[in-house]
């Protein structure tokens, strides 16, 4: 199930240097559980561009945000990051494509 129609309230949160998704994920009966998903588990830095299946990638970012975007209300994470050459580069991650709500938990696929 796509997390992003099934969820409520998402948003972003930092702590102890690492970027959470957190909000309401609904499970399969109907009710509402609280999730927050550790994005630095899943998500890297390659050489300033997000990329699945890395780690870590608060460490070497900056204006980490968050938003649903375009009619189809698409979950982009946007970040500034650092590149091999120490420069910064504006990057985007869709979390639809690899994140998904299995009876209100999110998963990543």
């Amino acid at each position: 199930m796509s997390f992003y129609a099934s969820s409520e309230g998402i948003r972003i949160t930092q702590e102890n240097r690492r970027t959470w998704l957190v909000g309401r994920a609904r499970r399969t009966d109907g009710s509402w559980k609280d999730v927050k998903f550790d994005l630095d588990n899943v998500v890297g830095n390659a050489d300033g561009r997000l990329t699945w299946g890395g780690q870590g990638f608060t460490e070497t970012s900056s204006n980490v945000r968050f938003n649903f975007e375009g009619g189809g209300n698409v979950p982009v994470l946007r970040a500034r990051l650092r590149n091999a050459a120490g420069g910064e580069q504006e990057s985007d991650l869709n979390l639809g494509e690899r994140l998904t709500n299995v009876n209100g938990d999110l998963v990543f696929n």
